[in-house]
């Protein structure tokens, strides 16, 4: 092999194990740690007060632009973020910007060098839950008199209404206290202000089956009803009114609480609470 041959073999040598070497370095994971300049950084960030920290928060979603005289703090660990590589720059704004920790932990930052969670920043990051459309509003008697009126007894139930101001639900479970089997109980359900006043009325007018001492029941809560409750969910149902609208009413949007009343009791032998009493209006 004459000399010329040794060169251009050598230097090919050479070249392979440049291309080898760049093919590892761009096949390499995240770091294990952090960059010297990238740790300072965030040592300093994790010394700053909650007014500062803020403050470099601002600073990152407005341009971040550089301070000339940097003499107080966070001014001078923005310029310090400023002057790191464009990744370790863009991991610590990407976390100031609210977008989370894992651009930093792709830095081989880690919780201990980045500090413990930041209220206005790593919330942000946070999935927020869904709020439940429906509010719940407190079912509750229009009296202080605890007797039951036409020997109907009140066990539970629950009023909620839509936040956007197109429905509502009321459910009530009851027992019959008389020695008459009821065949139709009608409720009735004021819906009721801040100030107590009443902006309306839905009435429950319930038909079937009511011996003696038998407890009727319908769901308990908001949350039973919007999980499907517990057994035939058809007849949970028949203990509720439900009123759906095709846009909002205000009477819906400023209600606070549902009031309950027994309006009337009928019985299979044809008597009935009030005594003589005219049949209630029609459920709505």
């Amino acid at each position: 092999m004459n000399r010329y041959e040794r060169v251009r073999r050598s230097l090919f040598v050479i070249f392979a194990a440049i291309v080898l070497a760049t093919g590892f370095a761009s096949m390499q994971p995240a770091r294990a740690m952090p960059s010297d300049d990238l740790g300072q950084v965030l040592s300093t960030i994790r010394s700053l007060f909650t007014t500062d920290f803020d403050n470099l928060v601002e600073w990152a979603h407005h341009g971040t632009p550089r301070t000339d005289d940097p003499s107080f703090q966070p001014e001078k660990v923005e310029n310090q973020i400023l002057d790191l590589d464009s990744d370790d720059r863009d991991a610590v704004l990407s976390w100031l910007r609210g977008h989370g920790r894992h651009a930093l932990y792709s830095q081989g930052a880690s919780d201990s060098d980045i500090g413990p969670p930041r209220k206005s920043i790593d919330d942000e990051a946070t999935p927020k839950p869904t709020q439940n459309p429906w509010r719940n509003i407190p079912l509750a008697s229009n009296s202080l008199d605890a007797a039951p009126r036409g020997n109907i007894q009140i066990l539970g139930g629950f009023a909620a209404i839509k936040r956007d101001g197109t429905a509502t639900i009321v459910c009530v479970s009851f027992k019959n206290l008389d020695t008459r089997v009821a065949n139709r109980i009608v409720f009735s359900f004021p819906l009721l202000d801040s100030n107590g006043d009443n902006l309306g009325v839905l009435t429950l007018d319930r038909s079937g089956e009511f011996t003696p001492n038998v407890d009727i029941n319908t769901f308990d809560s908001m949350q039973t009803w919007q999980a499907g409750g517990i057994g035939p969910t058809r007849a949970m149902m028949d203990g509720c009114v439900q009123r759906n609208l095709p846009t909002a009413a205000l009477p819906l949007l400023q209600a606070r609480t549902a009031g309950y009343r027994v309006v009337g009791v009928y019985y299979v032998d044809g008597s009935s609470w009030p005594a003589g009493g005219p049949p209630p209006p029609p459920s709505h």
